[in-house]
């Protein structure tokens, strides 16, 4: 296509979204956000499952799919009021709904369920969170420290270090997390890494 013909199309398409979004209430526009991001996982979700039922012959167990994101703002109501609950780095943790805690690249992840604690506004974390700044790892984590953390994970070690600011120890421990809010989730299972994939 021309870049001429390409820069009409983008100039046009553009247009259509200003026009929609100057029509739109803020909230109808982060409801179609939060709809966009959630059809945006299923795709890259359906890619994956084909790829890996095409490669390896197996299908994706669909009753197990988790729809969990840590970056939202959501109109939810509490204690009878309409409020706008903006959840960052937080997963939502209503009574009964799915969700997944990941640990580092080196420590457990947690499938849970929520418990609907209200005094959290039905709030989880969504993980076990930094310990250091990626600064702050990639000066006192070494690759050979890399290499020690992650023994019996397959990595690619030949990205070591690019990947330091990754290491275990840069993490918070993920089992004194899960243990600070056993009021706000329930673990259902606890998954262990055998392979860890990053790309470059």
């Amino acid at each position: 296509m021309p870049k001429r013909l390409l820069r009409q199309v983008y100039e046009t398409s553009l247009t259509k979204i200003r026009a929609g979004i100057t029509r739109c209430r803020g909230s109808q526009f982060m409801k179609w956000a939060l709809a966009y991001a959630s059809a945006n996982r299923k795709a890259m979700l359906r890619s994956v499952c084909q790829l890996v039922s095409d490669r390896f012959g197996v299908s994706a167990d669909q009753d197990s799919w988790i729809d969990c994101n840590h970056n939202h703002v959501n109109q939810e109501e509490h204690e009878g009021r309409l409020y706008w609950v903006h959840r960052k780095g937080a997963n939502a943790a209503h009574e009964g709904q799915p969700g997944i805690i990941p640990g580092s690249m080196g420590s457990p992840s947690f499938l849970v369920e929520g418990r609907g604690e209200v005094s959290a506004l039905c709030s989880s974390s969504h993980g076990a969170g930094r310990a250091k700044s990626r600064t702050q790892a990639r000066r006192e984590i070494s690759e050979r420290s890399l290499e020690q953390q992650m023994r019996g994970i397959w990595f690619d070690q030949r990205i070591s270090s690019q990947l330091v600011d990754e290491a275990p120890s840069a993490y918070k421990d993920i089992r004194v997390v899960m243990r600070a809010q056993r009021d706000l989730i329930r673990v259902t299972k606890k998954l262990q890494p055998i392979l860890s994939f990053k790309g470059r």
